[in-house]
């Protein structure tokens, strides 16, 4: 086997070990394929010191917003509501009551 051989072969090996590295890296490994920095709900919002912190790992970092369904969104939502007493991260959409349809007048 000579020296250009076993280079091809590593080059080959190497690109196959490394490439679902290189396909994550492009969705920046968060759920909804947007990295935290170009998201900035938790800065709109003014929270300072772990509220922050909190209000990035569980809006922009783990998009528990929209992906909900995990123990790391619990936990964070459970240490966001200690921390700040809220029952809502910012990111949290509230959904209005149904607004109730007018009754039509009874006819005598």
């Amino acid at each position: 086997m000579d020296l250009r051989s076993l280079g091809l072969r590593t080059a080959t090996l190497a690109a196959i070990a490394f490439a679902p590295g290189a396909v994550l890296a492009i969705g920046h490994g968060t759920p909804d394929q947007k990295p935290p920095a170009q998201e900035d709900v938790c800065d709109a919002a003014g929270l300072r010191g772990a509220a922050y912190g909190l209000c990035v790992a569980y809006c922009e970092a783990n998009d528990c917003d929209e992906f909900p369904d995990s123990q790391a969104c619990d936990r964070l939502f459970e240490n966001y509501t200690k921390l700040t007493g809220e029952d809502a991260f910012p990111c949290d959409e509230a959904t209005p009551p149904p607004v109730p349809e007018p009754r039509s007048p009874i006819a005598p």
